[in-house]
């Protein structure tokens, strides 16, 4: 048995838990992980430019009330990430309804 699964199987049975609940609960955590971080660079994006939202960022780029550069670029770094929030959400819903969690 390779160490990291005698580990993995030690710290669930620590927790009282299960190996595939540990691993359920530990990828449900990183995937939650990964969201706060995807939500924490949309924010400071958005707040670099003073607006709450990408469109509220398009409409202020296109009213030249922000500079071209960089509102397009990080608009689009925006845009990425609200796709990728998306995404983690269905991932993480999709462990959720399988695990009953």
């Amino acid at each position: 048995m390779a160490t990291s699964e005698r580990l993995l199987i030690l710290i669930a049975k620590d927790f009282g838990l299960s190996k595939d609940e540990l691993l359920t609960k530990s990828l449900l955590e990183y995937l939650k992980s990964k969201k706060r971080d995807c939500m924490a660079e949309k924010l400071e994006l958005l707040s670099r430019h003073g607006v709450y939202s990408a469109s509220e960022l398009e409409e202020s780029i296109r009213a030249d009330r922000v500079t071209e550069y960089p509102s397009w670029e990080d608009l689009i770094v925006i845009e990425n990430l609200e796709e990728k929030i998306k995404k983690l959400d269905k991932e993480i819903g999709d462990i959720e309804s399988i695990s009953g969690t």
